[in-house]
């Protein structure tokens, strides 16, 4: 019962930095959130921002080498703490990962069904054959048409779409507690993006599971979430009611952002993402924020409430 009481996810001061040849890449910095049992929350930001570093070091999905520091609690369990064997139960158990090109995490080698079969296996309470069957009802129970012939087949097989359905099975056959996907609709068609977003819908609100959705997407994003976290260059720089931070952004980043995806084709912010080895001094948007004041691009601000920057007052001239 406790553990019902506790966060799906804590990230408490997380930094996650790769050192390489041309210096320390600094991919996350400090980023804290928490996301309680059946929230569901969306993480924006511009390619490049350390959206996807962030929900790989939550389950310690980064290469060898990787610094991470902080901490990472899911349902209470410290993930940085684990060993091996443990870790790979809390895959797929306390979190599941839907990736943004979910055919790679597929074995080319092995049917569908077996491979969907095999999570149920991994429990190790329920027999060969009673998983295959239960494999069955998760493909029908994410709408993946003909289940019986897709489970016969392989990867390769299959469309983008029935893949990602695929994926969503193999979460539901672990019974996740906090559901990670990683630009779900991406590549696909409009018709099928929608099936999508209204499956994760279905399967967040049957289970109670919550989702942390990563996207640049603001149609998917308000389909799909109440919570919203906006990140650049590794940092949290606004968080909050999504609805309320899309008609009233106050972080300039946040402004821009919204207004580069208004519309049918984005607009891409002038300038760029800066290196995340040689972040600049001060807040790191400052070289491309047009309210930039001398003290942005003298000292870095502190994250105070739900914003990190020195102009506090809302903006309503973005509304998207």
């Amino acid at each position: 019962m406790a553990e019902l009481m506790q966060p799906a996810l804590e990230l408490d001061h997380l930094s996650v930095h790769f050192p390489t040849a041309a210096g320390v890449v600094k991919a996350v910095e400090a980023f804290n959130l928490t996301i309680l049992p059946g929230e569901k929350w969306c993480l924006l930001g511009e390619s490049g921002c350390g959206k996807t570093v962030l929900a790989l070091s939550i389950l310690r999905l980064l290469p060898a080498g990787t610094r991470i520091s902080g901490a990472i609690r899911l349902s209470g369990v410290s993930v940085l703490d684990l060993d091996r064997k443990a870790l790979k139960a809390i895959r797929g158990g306390r979190a599941a990962m839907i990736f943004e090109q979910p055919a790679s995490c597929l074995d080319p080698l092995f049917t569908v069904g077996d491979q969907v079969a095999e999570t149920l296996l991994a429990q190790g309470n329920i027999g060969r054959r009673a998983a295959r069957q239960e494999a069955l009802e998760l493909l029908a129970r994410v709408r993946l048409p003909s289940p019986e012939k897709r489970a016969r087949q392989y990867p390769h097989q299959l469309s983008g779409g029935m893949i990602q359905k695929v994926m969503i099975a193999i979460a539901l056959a672990r019974k996740s507690k906090l559901i990670i996907a990683d630009e779900p609709t991406t590549a696909l068609d409009v018709s099928v993006q929608i099936q999508i977003i209204d499956l994760l819908n279905e399967v967040s609100t049957e289970t109670g599971a919550s989702l942390l959705l990563i996207s640049h997407d603001p149609d998917t994003a308000k389909a799909l979430c109440q919570q919203a976290v906006v990140m650049y260059a590794g940092q949290m720089v606004e968080q909050g009611d999504l609805k309320r931070l899309f008609q009233a952004p106050r972080h300039p980043y946040t402004q821009a952002l919204l207004k580069a995806l208004a519309g049918k084709e984005p607009r891409p912010i002038p300038g760029g993402v800066p290196a995340l080895t040689d972040l600049p001094a001060g807040c790191p948007f400052h070289p491309r924020c047009p309210m930039a004041m001398p003290q942005c691009r003298l000292q870095k601000p502190e994250l105070k409430g739900n914003l990190r920057c020195y102009l506090q007052t809302p903006c309503s001239a973005s509304k998207t």
